[in-house]
């Protein structure tokens, strides 16, 4: 019997047919770039070393000129100019690189020009790149996953919204119309069956990502049922929740998470969050700087509502 709730996404979660049947083409026919599936392939190895990793660079001349611009920026301030890509990579370090190749290969494979005009595009890629880092951090300071693992799944939980903008912009303005109507964004999604997190899902699934991206994805709403993936899933999720009471918001949801499984699963006192909460909210602003040249776009500074005792309650 139907008690009027939503359900939790999963695999066989129904989607739109016309969604469906074109997201097996574009898993062919629309991919990450190259170069950013052979860049992360090598940060993720122990033994790359920085000739591995100039080679793959250099063989991408937008990649080699954003690198280039972002070691010169005011964020690194280097001594002398900077002009090699090994001092590049040298001065940015492999986790802003990796940022960096996963940022550039979303802009190129997503084209937002067919946006709903009232949609705040930039706004997005901050969200995303905000949850990556805060999922970073956070796996960095629990140890509960590996930090680029955690990353990675923050930077590519919303791969639903981003297909879902880019290649079916009618589908996103019928979402808009009904959430401008007075609907939350899961119930518009329902309504048209429209799950992001089940399409972003399946394009994951379709370009071959390993399964704890494919999984980190379907769940990062509902991480208690993400299986062997529960961990990474929770963290995703905590990191969402503290991106949107920080600012870094989508302007679509209202995100509540269930706190204390969480902290428990993550072994994390309520005392350590709000110690990370208080260095999240200090450092945001430099970090905000590296997003601005990822994106090559003025990042507007985030509503200033937030407050350390607004986001410790």
């Amino acid at each position: 019997m139907d008690d009027g709730r939503i359900k939790p996404a999963s695999y066989d979660t129904p989607i739109d047919l016309q969604v469906q049947r074109r997201l097996a083409d574009i898993g062919r026919l629309v991919s990450l770039p190259q170069t950013t599936i052979r860049l992360l392939s090598l940060l993720s190895e122990e033994n790359t070393s920085f000739k591995d990793l100039q080679t793959v660079v250099e063989s991408d001349p937008a990649l080699t000129a954003k690198l280039i611009s972002l070691s010169n920026s005011p964020i690194y301030a280097p001594r002398e100019p900077v002009s090699t890509i090994q001092r590049a990579i040298a001065i940015i370090g492999f986790n802003e690189l990796e940022t960096l190749a996963l940022g550039v290969g979303l802009s190129e494979t997503f084209d937002f020009r067919n946006a709903p005009e009232n949609f705040d595009s930039q706004a997005l890629w901050t969200h995303c790149l905000a949850v990556s880092w805060i999922s970073r951090e956070l796996a960095q300071i629990t140890g509960a996953v590996e930090s680029s693992e955690a990353m990675i799944g923050g930077l590519l939980h919303e791969l639903g919204i981003l297909i879902l903008i880019s290649k079916f912009p009618v589908h996103f303005q019928q979402i808009m119309d009904l959430i401008n109507s007075g609907m939350s964004l899961r119930q518009a999604e329902v309504t048209l069956s429209l799950r992001h997190e089940v399409i972003g899902y399946h394009l994951a699934r379709n370009w071959a990502l390993p399964e704890i991206f494919q999984k980190t994805i379907l769940f990062h709403h509902d991480p208690d049922s993400a299986g062997n993936f529960q961990i990474i899933a929770s963290i995703v999720a905590l990191a969402d929740n503290l991106a949107h009471k920080c600012g870094y918001d989508i302007k679509l949801e209202s995100l509540e998470i269930n706190l204390p499984p969480i902290l428990q699963l993550l072994n994390m006192p309520v005392e350590k969050l709000h110690s990370f909460i208080k260095m999240v909210v200090e450092n945001m602003p430099k970090v905000e700087r590296l997003w601005t040249q990822i994106i090559s776009t003025a990042v507007q500074p985030p509503p200033k509502t937030a407050s350390l005792t607004s986001l410790m309650t």
